[in-house]
């Protein structure tokens, strides 16, 4: 009950009173006091019998409005420690560290452990919040993500929308871009360190590696047989060596589908045939011919790795026979190798001369921790 209510109530009540009192009696009485000091007091009965609720009244009305008195207080308090929280909201959606603040309600206090727990990064597809701070920050960020330059809004350089803020603020401005590159600007974005490795594709890449781990024909085969098998060139290369090692059974078919599932460029597929032409044996190489010879006949782009397998196994004839269906500029390190056999050149040196730098770079750092692990066994 607001104060004015009561006071208004405690008012008409005593009128009340007294009213009937007066018009029962319009007598007097006095009251005479004889302890400690003398005295007599003299008023109408009718007021006589108001003084009780007129006493009552003063109590009740003090004791309503310290209670007022320390609501308002506390609602103060509570509006205050809203604001605190609302304070370190804004901090970290700019990034920042927040600032230690003492509140006076516990729980606020736990609410902003909690958030500073949190990584606070803006929904720029979000509705208004009706806060104008926020909604301020918000428009913001999303008039950065629009290639607006803030000046004024300081982002700290762990936020996610820093750098772009940064490519419009030297827009055009070439003093601008020359300070930016003094600046050192190597700094982990928030949340990178916990979320770099959060990808889709790592969770279908770690499922490839479970089923592939596992060794059962009949799930990998069910697995590549999958309207959408999420397949990559790494895990090609790990199903392709798994077959080489017998792990594993895929037919020439399923092969041929899953490759042109994941779209390989020349380059991978040649490293598909290096991969390949490493565990060559009597017993699999019609195989792994005929599935490269299937996969030239469907994809183009991995021609060139089935002349590398032919060329890589002596077939000679057969590589010239396959180029003569090309026009007689295509594939020309086919031809050159074949002009220079007898010298002893490597074959992937006429294929990508960068890959066969990069392998035998690989080659002879093994060398030499192959060496390294012999003198220390020595000693």
């Amino acid at each position: 009950m607001k104060i004015r209510y009561f006071v208004i109530f405690a008012i008409i009540y005593i009128a009340l009173i007294m009213s009937y009192g007066f018009y029962i009696t319009t007598d007097k009485y006095t009251l005479v006091n004889s302890l400690l000091f003398k005295f007599n007091f003299t008023l109408p009965i009718a007021i006589w019998l108001c003084l009780p609720a007129i006493l009552l009244f003063i109590f009740a009305w003090f004791f309503v409005s310290l209670v007022a008195l320390y609501h308002k207080v506390k609602h103060i308090s509570f509006n205050r420690d809203i604001d605190k929280i609302l304070t370190q909201i804004q901090e970290q959606m700019a990034g920042d560290k927040p600032k230690e603040r003492i509140f006076s309600f516990n729980q606020f206090k736990v609410l902003s452990k909690v958030i500073k727990r949190l990584y606070l990064l803006p929904n720029t597809q979000s509705s208004i919040s009706n806060n104008e701070k926020i909604d301020s920050i918000c428009s913001s960020f999303i008039d950065i993500q629009n290639g607006v330059a803030q000046l004024k809004f300081k982002l700290n350089p762990s936020h996610p929308l820093y750098n772009q803020n940064l490519k419009n603020i030297i827009k055009n401005d070439i003093q601008k871009a020359f300070d930016i590159l003094k600046q050192d600007l190597k700094v982990d974005l928030i949340g990178y360190t916990l979320y770099k490795d959060s990808n889709i594709q790592s969770v279908y890449d770690k499922a490839w590696d479970i089923i592939l781990d596992n060794k059962n024909s009949k799930t990998l085969q069910k697995a590549l047989n999958l309207n959408q098998t999420h397949l990559t060139f790494h895990i090609m290369l790990k199903i392709i060596k798994a077959c080489l090692k017998g792990e594993v059974d895929v037919s020439k078919d399923l092969l041929l589908h899953s490759c042109k599932s994941i779209e390989l460029n020349e380059r991978e597929y040649l490293k598909l045939a290096i991969e390949v032409c490493k565990s060559l044996n009597e017993n699999n190489i019609n195989f792994w011919l005929s599935v490269f010879e299937l996969l030239s006949k469907n994809i183009e782009q991995s021609v060139l790795s089935y002349f590398y397998i032919l060329l890589e196994v002596g077939k000679t004839s057969e590589a010239m026979d396959l180029k003569q269906q090309y026009p007689k500029d295509d594939f020309l390190p086919i031809s050159a190798f074949i002009s220079l056999k007898d010298k002893g050149y490597p074959l992937l040196l006429f294929f990508d001369p960068l890959l066969y730098r990069e392998n035998k770079l690989e080659k002879n750092n093994l060398n030499i921790e192959n060496i390294k692990q012999i003198d220390y066994i020595k000693h």
